[in-house]
């Protein structure tokens, strides 16, 4: 199973490469003519200013269906404001469709802004989580992805969802009923002990059984 990574040095690591005009221009170019892509902004119920598309786009990272990509692009300035890269993984013994990890970044260009501020609640709730029924914690975040997490499981608590805290040793799926009890998980969740790749987040449309175990997802 993947880890949850919450070290800020790993993250920007990780997504150096969008933060570069040639690197991003490159995604850009690469995501938009891709085969297999869609415009799903109104599947998100996202509003956007013109110039901007939010894309669907399928195969490309890998050709097996388990994993796709969501982005958002300002054709204008021909590149990329917000990409999502949707893991498909599996939840043994749990009739429901398959899980997903995210592994999200977004542009810190305040041109882009206005845009942004609620395209990953949209994408997070209108798109993926209707879809797909559960959203487990990205193995890889974006720099403020602990935060992101955070007030994605206090929505979903405000939406009247269903969230969790599963500690992979043990297999133990902890029921977060309210804000109360995500407040004391905090520690837990969001540290950056050696043991850290074992816990994880869950949100679900339905509730989840006590015993239901992760099968590991192939990076």
């Amino acid at each position: 199973m993947p880890r949850l990574i919450v070290k800020d040095s790993e993250v920007v690591k990780i997504f150096a490469h969008l933060m570069v005009r040639e690197e991003n221009a490159r995604l850009y170019d690469s995501l938009v003519v891709a085969e297999a892509v869609s415009d799903i902004s109104a599947d998100a119920q996202c509003i956007l200013a013109p110039g901007y598309r939010l894309l669907r786009i399928n195969h490309r990272v890998r050709p097996s269906s388990d994993r796709f990509e969501i982005a958002l692009v300002n054709d204008l300035l021909k590149s990329v404001v917000y990409y999502n890269q949707v893991v498909i993984s599996n939840i043994v013994d749990l009739n429901c469709r398959p899980a997903t990890q995210n592994l999200v970044w977004r542009s810190a260009d305040s041109r882009h802004s206005a845009v942004l501020r609620d395209v990953a609640q949209k994408v997070f709730f209108n798109y993926i989580l209707n879809r797909y029924d559960v959203i487990l914690s990205d193995n890889q975040q974006t720099g403020e992805g602990k935060f992101f997490w955070q007030r994605q499981m206090s929505n979903a608590l405000a939406l009247g969802l269903h969230v969790y805290y599963y500690q992979m040793l043990t297999a133990s799926l902890i029921d977060v009923p309210d804000q109360d009890a995500l407040d004391s998980l905090s520690d837990q969740l969001w540290s950056e002990s050696d043991d850290q790749q074992y816990h994880l987040a869950l949100i679900s449309k339905i509730a989840l059984p006590a015993g239901v175990s992760l099968s590991p997802v192939e990076e």
